[in-house]
C-alpha cells in the first residue's frame, strides 16, 4: 500500500485517479469507448503525462480484452477487416511524425469534425445510407494517427465509421471494443519498448485493475438498460466531448 501511495503522490491524488478510473470505465462499459476521453484530462491533474500515456493504454487494453471476450459473438467481422491495414499505417506515422510535426492545426480540424458528426446524432434518422468506402481507411489511418501521438482518444475516429454501418447497440459495442484492443495492444508495445512501464506506472496499474473491473460490470448493467435511441444520444454526447478535448488537446 506504501509503494502504491507514494506511486500516485498521496492518499487524494490516489483517490481522485481512483474515482476517475471508475467514472470512465463504467462509461466504456456501457458504450464500448470513452474512458480515454474522460480519463486522460483529468488523471493529468494527478499524475505526469509519461505515467498517464502508458497507465490509460494498458487500463484500455484490460477493459478492450474482457469486454471483446463477453461480447464476442457480437463483432462484425467484416467493418474490423476493413480497419486494420489503416491503423497500421496510422500507427507507423504517428511514430514517424511524433518529433517533426506539430499535429495541432490537424487535429483541431478533425476535433470540429467530430463535434459536428456528434450533434448530428441528435436528429431524426431517415434512411440508413452505406458507408462510404473511403470512410474506412480515413477512420482507421486517423485513429491510428492519433491514438499514437497522444496516447488515446482513437474511439471518436472508429466510432464515425462504425455509426455509419447501422449497427445496433451490442454489435456496436463489441465491434468498437475489439478495434481499441488490436490498437492498445500496438501501442502498448511500443511504450514498453520505450521503457515508460517502470516501477511507478505498474504500482498504480496494479491498484486500478479491480477498479477497472468493478466499473465495467456497472457500465454493462447501464448499457442493458438503454434503449436504442438513449444509447445513440449518449453515443452523440461521447463524441462531442471527445471533439472537445481534441479541439483544446
Amino acid at each position: 500500500m506504501d509503494q502504491v501511495l507514494l506511486a500516485a503522490g498521496g492518499a487524494w491524488p490516489l483517490a481522485w485517479c481512483l474515482g476517475v478510473v471508475f467514472v470512465a470505465y463504467a462509461l466504456r462499459g456501457a458504450t464500448g469507448f470513452g474512458a480515454g476521453v474522460v480519463s486522460i484530462p483529468l488523471l493529468l491533474l494527478a499524475l505526469p503525462l509519461p505515467v498517464v500515456i502508458p497507465l490509460v493504454t494498458a487500463l484500455g487494453m484490460l477493459a478492450s480484452f474482457g469486454q471483446a471476450l463477453h461480447q464476442r459473438r457480437h463483432v462484425h467481422w467484416i467493418g474490423l477487416r476493413r480497419l486494420l491495414v489503416p491503423t497500421l499505417v496510422g500507427v507507423g506515422v504517428g511514430l514517424w511524425l511524433f518529433a517533426a510535426v506539430d499535429p495541432r492545426h490537424l487535429l483541431r480540424a478533425l476535433a470540429l469534425f467530430i463535434i459536428g458528426y456528434a450533434l448530428s446524432g441528435y436528429l431524426p434518422r431517415r434512411t440508413t445510407a452505406a458507408a462510404p468506402r473511403w470512410l474506412a481507411p480515413l477512420a482507421g489511418t486517423v485513429g491510428g494517427f492519433v491514438a499514437t501521438v497522444f496516447g488515446g482518444m482513437a474511439g471518436p475516429f472508429y466510432v464515425v465509421y462504425l455509426r455509419s454501418l447501422a449497427l445496433d447497440k451490442a454489435r456496436f459495442r463489441a465491434t468498437v471494443s475489439v478495434a481499441l484492443l488490436g490498437l492498445s495492444v500496438l501501442r502498448a508495445s511500443g511504450y514498453a519498448g520505450l521503457g515508460l512501464y517502470d516501477e511507478r506506472v505498474l504500482w498504480l496499474l496494479a491498484a486500478a485493475v479491480a477498479v477497472v473491473a468493478l466499473a465495467m460490470f456497472a457500465g454493462d448493467r447501464w448499457h442493458a438498460r438503454l434503449d436504442e435511441a438513449r444509447f445513440g444520444h449518449v453515443v452523440a454526447a461521447l463524441l462531442a466531448l471527445s471533439g472537445a478535448a481534441l479541439l483544446f488537446k
